[in-house]
């Protein structure tokens, strides 16, 4: 059995190898890269499908969210276009600068770099812990999340590394230039993460950056 609830957008899209051949079964959430509805999906080898039905309903679910089954198939469609490949793809390409830029900053990526839409940084070589570093990036608006590298010394609440995606900035169209500035930013807020008046001009450098890319742009709800 194999998990891709990570890799499931990627998967979809092509951009990386499938598991499905591979395995009896394969479970991914409908969130993450796939970038839907919050539920999941089974995919399994024809021998299976009897079994795996009746063990979801009724086995498993007694009542289904009509709205999520609907936001689902939309995104099942969706996940077949060509403009959901051309973000699968450019989340990768994403991923692969920001670990480049990062590395040229000081920053040690785990794995030596990255071939799908997250990366683990390093961050002794910066001397700022995990924690410090996600709660620095969190007051000038950039999200990532503190998380342990092997052999790690700190606690796990702690941490000398976090872990960053790039799916969200991909979907909002951010390229390479955009994530080359993302890792200045980033830079400096490693480099200071205590002084306020550089938190206050990276915020603002990010704030600067994002409001170019709407979340919902004009003509959005045009029919």
């Amino acid at each position: 059995m194999g998990v891709m609830a990570h890799i499931a957008g990627l998967v979809a899209a092509g951009v990386i190898p499938r598991p499905i051949p591979y395995a009896d079964f394969v479970s991914s959430s409908t969130t993450k890269t796939f970038c839907s509805a919050r539920s999941g999906m089974v995919f399994c080898k024809a021998e299976h499908a009897k079994l795996l039905d009746k063990g979801t309903f009724p086995g498993a679910i007694g009542s289904l969210q009509l709205q999520t089954m609907a936001a689902k198939a939309w995104s099942f469609k969706y996940a077949a276009s060509d403009e959901f490949k051309a973000i699968m793809t450019q989340v990768v390409k994403n991923a692969k600068c920001l670990a480049e830029e990062l590395t040229k900053y000081g920053f040690r990526i785990v794995s030596g770099g990255t071939d799908n839409h997250l990366l683990v940084a390093d961050l002794r070589g910066k001397h700022i812990t995990g924690k410090k570093f996600q709660e620095a990036l969190d007051a000038v608006g950039i999200t990532v999340n503190k998380n342990m590298i092997p052999f790690d010394p700190e606690k796990p609440g702690v941490t000398s590394g976090v872990r960053i995606g790039l799916t969200s900035v991909s979907q909002r169209g951010l390229k390479e230039p955009e994530i080359r500035e993302i890792a200045a930013i980033m830079n400096k807020v490693a480099e200071a993460p205590d002084d306020e008046a550089n938190l206050a001009a990276c915020k603002a450098q990010a704030q600067a950056l994002i409001a170019r890319f709407p979340l919902y742009p004009a003509g959005s709800f045009d029919d």
